[in-house]
């Protein structure tokens, strides 16, 4: 256990989540009141800043006005750094951002230089991505942008099963809620397992979660703000187990298949074919690890007929056979 005083920083960027600003934080306040009661600290280990980045004024996603320095204009040196996800508004947007926030990627690689561990969940992983660090390194991100951090990032090995990833100091968590156990992964470094317990239990955070459940990855990403593109997504829903062609979908809508592809592109990053490719494959991978259905059973409940073009798909997206993937990840 360390008995120096963990500086810490939180960075805020514009649209951030609330929940991952303050939850991880709240682990850290937390700690803090058990190491007083229990173990009689007079002051508090785990001590904190809020920054922005990019505006010195941003507004959380659920609308919380703050102002406060910009991180990258700090020169103080911290012990770990906290990026939390933020809202997904479009893949244009999405990308321009990621884009546009230079001086704090050359900030955190200079943190990290200087022993700083620096950590990031959901969307924000995409920063941590963004500054080189990760490269040739291990990594996961947030499930329904997985294919556009692959785009990004080809030379980071995504380990998209597991909750946590850490690395060289860098941490990256999935979903916004992993905030949580991200909190307790990073209190270990610096408390007893006792305290680590204690406010687990306090906080009720599931410590055996350890890796993505199939259930969250039935439906791909919803947090957009295309109501064509969400349309879409709900008349694929309802129409998986049947196959139909993206001609079909445009019609459906009263759209142009060239005004449906564009929709889609803008909002995530991908065709209306490929985001159809994924919800079979996903829903085929869920059916494979919580049911006894046969391969046949579970290819016709997806829409497709042809057991050849299906395994084909499901290869490369996962690495391996359908078999292979059962055998690996049935729930027992």
């Amino acid at each position: 256990m360390t008995t120096s005083v963990v500086n810490c920083a939180v960075v805020a960027l514009d649209g951030c989540y609330g929940s991952s600003l303050h939850g991880l934080v709240d682990v850290f306040v937390v700690a803090n009141a058990h190491l007083k009661k229990e173990l009689g600290h007079k002051h508090k280990l785990f001590q904190w800043q809020f920054f922005t980045s990019g505006q010195q004024t941003i507004e959380t996603s659920n609308g919380l006005p703050m102002t406060h320095t910009l991180a990258e204009k700090s020169v103080q040196h911290f012990d770990v750094i906290y990026i939390p996800g933020f809202w997904y508004q479009s893949a244009m947007h999405f990308n321009h951002k990621l884009n546009s926030l230079s001086p704090l990627y050359q900030w955190l690689i200079k943190q990290h230089a200087q022993g700083a561990i620096i950590c990031a969940n959901c969307t924000a992983t995409f920063l941590l991505a963004q500054t080189g660090l990760l490269n040739n390194k291990a990594s996961t991100t947030v499930w329904w942008i997985e294919h556009l951090f692959k785009q990004r990032y080809p030379t980071i090995d995504l380990k998209m099963r597991e909750l946590i990833v850490e690395q060289n100091n860098l941490i990256s968590a999935s979903a916004a809620t992993s905030h949580f156990q991200l909190g307790l992964h990073l209190i270990t470094k610096f408390v007893p397992k006792t305290i680590i317990q204690q406010v687990a239990k306090t906080m009720l955070i599931d410590t055996r979660k350890t890796n993505m459940s199939m259930e969250l990855m039935l439906n791909l990403v919803t947090e957009h703000d295309d109501p064509m593109v969400q349309q879409a997504q709900n008349w694929i829903n309802k129409n998986l187990a049947n196959p139909f062609s993206i001609t079909t979908l445009a019609s459906e809508l009263a759209v142009s298949e060239r005004t449906l592809t564009r929709h889609f592109k803008d909002a995530l990053a991908i065709s209306p074919i490929k985001f159809v490719q994924l919800q079979r494959i996903n829903t085929a991978k869920y059916l494979l690890e919580t049911s006894d259905l046969s391969l046949d059973a579970i290819i016709d409940n997806i829409g497709y007929k042809d057991k050849s073009t299906f395994s084909t798909l499901f290869n490369a997206q996962t690495g391996i056979p359908p078999m292979s993937y059962r055998r690996q990840f049935r729930q027992r």
